[in-house]
């Protein structure tokens, strides 16, 4: 296969190059003379420690909300270990997002209780979640015993404002 070279291109790249303004030593004696004593270089590290604390800070904190959720190894269907540590994974993760659909779209619960002669024959509790999900960040996967993951998910606030408007 063949390149062409194009040549303006390569002289624009040279100009650039040459317009950095670093500047090589021209032996090894001029390189040396440039490295510092081991107290100068303390003094210098402390003298921009110093000018980096001056240095005004503003912290920005996203409002997140977290969810974690957990899977096991060994009733995954996986042929191998592997196999059945990466469904794991996605389990876990899966159950994070669940438990994150029902922070924001919240859970509905239904229930039923049979009682046949004051007693209780049948006592049933379902719990439905139902949601949309967008933006959401796998923070932390996590092994916590040999046979567990644990997998922490997170959303922003601005992201969790835009689903309830787009899907409430």
């Amino acid at each position: 296969m063949r390149t062409s070279v194009n040549l303006p291109s390569i002289a624009l790249i040279l100009i650039c190059a040459g317009g950095c303004g670093i500047q090589m030593p021209s032996d090894r004696k001029s390189a040396v003379s440039h490295i510092n004593t081991p107290n100068e270089k303390v003094a210098e590290i402390l003298e921009v420690q110093q000018a980096v604390e001056k240095l005004p800070v503003k912290v920005v904190k996203i409002p997140t909300l977290t969810s974690v959720g957990f899977a096991s190894v060994s009733v995954q269907p996986g042929k191998s270990t592997n196999q059945k540590r990466i469904l794991a994974i996605k389990a876990a993760r899966l159950d994070a997002l669940a438990k994150l659909t029902e922070q924001i779209h919240g859970i509905q619960i239904s229930g039923s209780t049979k009682i046949s002669e004051a007693i209780v024959q049948n006592d049933s509790l379902r719990a439905d979640i139902q949601g949309v999900i967008l933006g959401a960040r796998t923070v932390k996967v996590d092994p916590t015993t040999s046979d567990t993951f644990q997998v922490t998910v997170e959303i922003d606030k601005s992201m969790i404002d835009a689903i309830v408007k787009a899907y409430a």
